[in-house]
């Protein structure tokens, strides 16, 4: 039992010290977390990408640049974003964000589509391995691309988002 005990408390050390993050623990988890984010978020098909992402065993993250790509390239950027997360989630498969803040998120199309025959064959939610909630989702400025309505826009982003299983909610 004593054994088991141990084992399991040098297991969670690394849970506990996140609260006193050292730059270099930082960096090694940073990396860790990226990697493990990008390889479950990526799949054939779509590509993410995380650039500068700090703060990844605390509540709160941040990232200088996170892009989505499909084979068509990149059709979403979302620059100088934070997100409250809770990382406990990710083990049991899901994504819990109480927020995610960006100043700016481009969208110049929507994903796999080659501009206005989007339109004609309909848009589908990307099916993630994992779960994700959104409580609280705002951009400063969110850029729409004039693939999407036939006319760029320029707008502010404000609510809240569940995706899973290829299905989701928005308001």
């Amino acid at each position: 039992m004593r054994r088991l005990l141990l084992s399991l408390a040098i297991c969670l050390l690394p849970l506990a010290a996140s609260s006193q993050e050292d730059a270099a623990a930082t960096e090694r988890d940073r990396d860790f977390l990226t990697a493990y984010l990008e390889d479950n978020l990526s799949s054939l098909g779509r590509i993410v990408r995380i650039e500068g992402f700090r703060g990844a065993l605390s509540s709160r993250a941040t990232f200088d640049e996170l892009t989505i790509a499909d084979d068509e390239g990149v059709w979403i950027t979302v620059r100088n974003g934070a997100i409250g997360w809770k990382r406990s989630a990710l083990l049991a498969g899901r994504v819990e964000i109480s927020e995610m803040s960006a100043a700016e998120i481009d969208l110049p199309r929507a994903p796999g589509s080659a501009g206005p025959s989007a339109e004609a064959s309909g848009f589908s939610l990307p099916e993630l391995p994992v779960s994700v909630d959104i409580g609280t989702l705002r951009a400063d400025r969110m850029v729409l691309g004039e693939a999407l309505f036939g006319r760029r826009a320029v707008v502010r982003l404000n609510g809240t988002m569940h995706l899973e299983g290829g299905e989701g909610t928005a308001e």
